[in-house]
């Protein structure tokens, strides 16, 4: 990713240093449309309204998508959260980017990492019941169970070992020997 403008705040700047951005310093009303001939997608985040609009524009006749700080766009970039294979997009479609923030903030201290591993240990359980329960209605009655199982919760917390045993608890014995007594498929998701 590039940035472009005649002014970098530290944090941009901190972020060049580590790679993780480019920065280009360059006047955007007579170096943009240069830069946007070689851009996919455009930001126009300056606090000129009048130039950020004329970017918008030339970026447009560039064939290039728009993303909008001040308003929608025809890309809009969600806040996210992001727990393994659970993710949570926030918008509020540029109306404000302070209260997606926020949004954002809340749910990351209620999405801790366990149900990250909530989410793939239910996958894994939902393969091996698809395996040996027949019955879709039952399938997802043991889904819900395990789920909430807080005892499973705790469990995954210590080690995914752990909570995948207790989850497997809940498949009936009959149909459990798939489990290989309990164990989950080696190697995979070991936290500790």
């Amino acid at each position: 990713m590039t940035v472009a403008s005649l002014e970098f705040s530290p944090g941009l700047q901190e972020m060049a240093e580590v790679g993780a951005v480019d920065i280009l310093e360059v006047d955007l009303w007579s170096g943009a449309a240069d830069l946007l001939r070689e851009a996919f997608i455009a930001v126009s985040a300056t606090s000129d309204k009048e130039l950020n609009r004329w970017l918008e524009e030339t970026a447009k006749a560039a064939g290039v998508l728009v993303n909008r700080v001040d308003g929608v766009g025809e890309v809009t970039v969600p806040s996210v959260v992001r727990r393994g294979p659970v993710v949570v997009a926030i918008s509020t479609m540029g109306e404000s980017p302070a209260l997606a923030r926020r949004l954002r903030e809340r749910i990351e201290t209620v999405l801790d990492e366990g149900y990250g591993d909530m989410a793939r240990l239910l996958g894994e359980m939902r393969g091996v019941l698809k395996e040996r329960v027949a019955d879709q209605g039952e399938r997802r009655r043991i889904l819900f169970e395990i789920i909430s199982d807080d005892s499973v919760w705790r469990l995954l917390s210590e080690s995914y070992e752990k909570g995948y045993k207790r989850a497997g608890e809940h498949i009936p014995p009959d149909e459990r020997d798939s489990l290989d007594a309990g164990d989950p498929p080696e190697g995979l998701h070991r936290r500790d």
